[in-house]
């Protein structure tokens, strides 16, 4: 608590800290060095004035002291130096002059304005205290003032209090000047450190930021692959879109795969029906046509990448190091140095596998398998897609077939039925025709199967009849005066035949439903009627008499054939 009440109160700023302390520790050191050369003044019980100065100046430090505690350290600073400066002058006028030892503590309140204050306060100081010792000195001389003797002994003493106060006042000085070298020291320590770690997490911030512009690099360059991929698959999906069979389609696939992705080879290989080999189907690269020629298959489960992925149904990928190297051993690829082969899936069932091939070393990762296997399942789906077309396209020419086939029957029935040829037209007059046209005109129609046009003083216009792809007929047109046929006019006698040729197709289905209908009723009739006796005699009988019967009179002989 003692030593609390005679420490300077704390700042925030170093500096006024600094000249606190001092302040501080000369005010106490001068009140205590006063307090006790005021004791032999107050033995001696003297008339002079050196003790009411004395005690002055102790008023002015305990001013001083209050107000540093109110932390107003100019204020106090001011205080000593003022106060203390007037203080001397009049206790060296009143006492002993120019000669008096309280002149030298001008040169501890000089000293203390430069600490406190400035150096200019300090210079100012010294100045004004060197004119006081003139004027004194002046005074002096001049008879105007006459100082007292003084003791040798009080002049020792006197001196010896001036040096302890001046020797405080530097102690002060000595060991603030340390503490503030120390503090800097320290300060230049913890600069030091700051320093090094600033250099430090620079150094980590450099690094960082190197790793994560190369890792933005990275995944930009990894982004820019992606969009091409995509942009690639896209122009795949669009290619593929068109209906085509598998040897037109695959090649061009091959073809666009390399193309697009910079595949140094493309192969794509189709399971066979019984699924033990991968068949190479198609290929861009040189030695794969060659291996496309020879017909190139690889076994299931057996051979290569290829056979595994087609056992196994899941992507691998295949380095030029360690026992993958193995897989590169093909002499119509000698330049491969990385591979990858996906399998090519409809649904749950592995239709082949899309096997792609770069002569760069780790051309491959892990990260592009889910990229190229939706390529894998474009191309896939192209494949069924082109195998569904193939399929369709084959049982519409199979309709097509059988429904020719069943209406030139028809065709052909309805012809023996019918004894007219066609009918011929003109003006009002309608007659058939009994005999077929044979014009040249005429017959360049029906071979053609293309309208014929001729214009001038007889034109004439023949068009073929059609049922479904086959000419069955062709409608002349002629005109008696000079004509010149128009497109217009050509075309409704196009459409007019066009209609024809649906009347006739419908009334021939027509007919030929009703016929075979007919064809039924008497087949059911006969059946039911055999069907009425269970007598062996009877039911030939039966048998010979209806259909005879329904052959208008045929004779009918049935016989059965005795066993050898």
């Amino acid at each position: 608590m003692i030593w609390k009440f005679f420490s300077p109160p704390p700042f925030e700023d170093e500096n006024d800290r600094f000249r606190a302390k001092v302040i501080n520790g000369f005010a106490w050191a001068t009140i205590l060095l006063l307090a006790l050369a005021m004791i032999p003044y107050l033995i001696r019980s003297t008339s002079d004035f050196t003790v009411p100065i004395l005690s002055a100046l102790i008023v002015v430090m305990i001013i001083a002291l209050y107000l540093l505690r109110q932390g107003k350290v100019n204020a106090s600073g001011l205080t000593i130096i003022v106060l203390g400066w007037l203080g001397l002058g009049i206790q060296a006028y009143t006492a002993d002059g120019v000669r008096d030892v309280i002149i030298i503590a001008y040169i501890a309140l000089g000293l203390l304005a430069s600490i406190i204050i400035h150096w200019r306060a300090g210079s100012l100081v010294i100045l004004s205290s060197i004119g006081v010792g003139w004027a004194l000195a002046l005074l002096e001389v001049n008879g105007l003032f006459v100082p007292r003797p003084q003791n040798p002994v009080v002049f020792a003493r006197d001196l010896t209090f001036i040096f302890l106060v001046i020797t405080a006042l530097i102690y002060l000085d000595t060991t603030s000047l340390r503490d503030a070298v120390a503090r800097a020291n320290k300060s230049e320590k913890s600069l030091r450190a700051a320093n090094r770690e600033l250099r430090e997490l620079n150094q980590s911030l450099e690094d960082r930021i190197a790793s994560r512009t190369a890792e933005l690099e990275l995944a930009n360059q990894r982004n820019e692959k992606r969009a091409k991929q995509f942009e690639a698959i896209a122009q795949l999906a669009h290619a593929t879109a068109s209906n085509e069979n598998l040897e037109t389609l695959l090649p061009r696939l091959a073809s666009l795969i390399s193309e697009q992705f910079g595949f140094y080879h493309t192969g794509i290989f189709l399971l066979d029906e019984k699924r033990e080999y991968a068949v190479l189907r198609a290929a861009n690269s040189e030695g794969g046509k060659r291996m496309l020629a020879r017909g190139h298959k690889l076994q299931v489960g057996q051979t290569g990448i290829v056979g595994y992925v087609a056992a196994v149904g899941a992507p691998r990928i295949a380095l030029d190091v360690g026992a993958d190297a193995a897989y590169f051993d093909n002499p119509e690829l000698p330049n491969t140095r990385s591979e990858m082969a996906l399998p090519l899936r409809v649904g749950d069932e592995i239709i082949g596998v899309l096997d792609a091939q770069s002569i760069v070393s780790n051309a491959f990762q892990e990260e592009d398998i889910e990229v190229l296997s939706t390529l894998a399942d474009q191309v896939a789906i192209a494949i069924q897609n082109a195998r569904t077309y193939e399929r369709m396209q084959g049982l519409i020419r199979e309709a097509q077939r059988v429904s020719g086939a069943y209406l030139r029957e028809a065709w052909r029935v309805l012809q023996t039925d019918e004894t007219n040829v066609g009918y011929r037209i003109a003006g009002d007059e309608i007659s058939p025709l009994t005999r077929p046209l044979t014009a040249a005109h005429v017959k360049k129609a029906v071979r053609d199967g293309r309208t014929v046009t001729e214009s001038g003083k007889v034109a004439v216009l023949a068009i073929p009849i059609r049922l479904r792809d086959e000419v069955i007929g062709v409608m002349d047109i002629r005109t008696t005066a000079e004509h010149e046929w128009d497109e217009d006019e050509v075309d409704i006698a196009e459409a007019v035949v066009d209609r024809l040729s649906l009347a006739l197709e419908t009334s021939l289905l027509l007919k030929s439903t009703q016929r075979r209908a007919e064809i039924e009723r008497i087949t059911a009739d006969i059946s039911g009627k055999i069907g009425e006796t269970t007598q062996f005699d009877s039911i030939l009988r039966t048998a010979a008499e209806e259909l005879s019967r329904a052959l208008g009179g045929s004779e009918v002989l049935v016989q059965i054939q005795p066993l050898d």
